[in-house]
């Protein structure tokens, strides 16, 4: 398409005025033409091209893009689900084994409380056996310290017997005036002694 001016150029000597009468027919087609073309509807060639595009994209997604997508999606799934069977395992072994730990220690708790029990008794029984040796020592203590005394006494008795005696034969000899006899007053000093211990 020539401009208006070039078109001058050329023709020069023709009718100017039958030139511009085309000029104007010209550029009114082509705005009729502008006007009727609606850019948002799209032409056919642009609908073939959408529909090929679509269908290339979702091949490539579908066969290329989304496997290794799912596939790391399920492997991570699969992990969750083995990480939750660990953990309900655990849980269970857990279970079982505070089930074990409270089973042994009631079983030491029993433990203790029988040994305890025994050694109660065995401590009762040297306790009893050692007050029973301690009270037959003493008894024996007091029953010697008596035979001890009652030997004491006896000997105090038989040398205060033959000194009062002896003193009862002088005062009786000076009194009477005569000689009295030994074993008369010994005999005399002895009953008066038994008599009064008595």
């Amino acid at each position: 398409m020539l401009s208006y001016d070039t078109a001058l150029e050329e023709l020069i000597g023709d009718d100017v005025f039958a030139l511009a009468a085309e000029t104007e027919e010209h550029s009114g087609t082509e705005a009729v033409k502008e006007e009727t073309v609606n850019p948002v509807l799209p032409t056919g060639s642009d609908i073939v091209y959408a529909v090929i595009f679509f269908f290339a994209l979702w091949a490539a997604l579908k066969f290329v893009l989304l496997p290794p997508v799912q596939k790391v999606r399920a492997e991570r799934a699969a992990k969750i689900a083995a990480a939750r069977d660990a953990a309900d395992n655990a849980s269970a072994d857990m279970g079982s084994a505070q089930a074990d730990y409270d089973s042994a220690l009631a079983g030491a708790r029993a433990e203790a409380a029988s040994i305890l029990d025994a050694a109660r008794a065995d401590a009762d029984a040297h306790r009893s056996q050692v007050m029973g040796a301690a009270e037959a020592e003493v008894a024996e203590l007091r029953t010697a310290a008596v035979a001890e005394i009652e030997r004491a006494r006896t000997q105090a008795i038989g040398s205060l017997s033959r000194d009062v005696a002896q003193v009862a034969a002088s005062a009786a000899s000076t009194v009477i005036g005569r000689v009295v006899e030994p074993e008369l007053a010994q005999r005399i000093a002895d009953r008066s002694l038994q008599g009064g211990g008595a």
